[in-house]
């Protein structure tokens, strides 16, 4: 069965991360510097971004398909899509399966 990239529930966790709830029931929870550091954009694919302490000023939806972060350090750039958050899932059931796909 394919993993569903459709999210029931997108939500802060207090100050640390954001959890999404997925289609098929699976909980994606991601830290705020992770989140930052997996940036899809451009710029930040060429350069990884430091991390350390930045935290979300504003998160909005983009179409229904992805959401856009404003991050504390002035980034805006970057659209995460429904699909690469559910593939950056770092749970101890995605990783191993991340390993295998590519």
């Amino acid at each position: 069965m394919p993993l569903s990239t459709e999210p029931n529930r997108i939500e802060r966790v207090g100050e640390t991360a954001l959890k999404v709830v997925w289609g098929d029931g699976h909980e994606s929870l991601y830290a705020w510097e992770f989140l930052r550091a997996s940036c899809p954009c451009a710029v930040c694919r060429e350069a990884a971004p430091a991390a350390a302490g930045v935290k979300p000023a504003e998160i909005k939806p983009v179409g229904r398909y992805a959401m856009a972060i404003r991050w504390s350090d002035g980034h805006a750039t970057g659209i995460y899509s429904h699909e690469y958050l559910r593939s950056i899932c770092r749970c101890e059931s995605c990783v191993p399966n991340q390993m295998t796909e590519g």
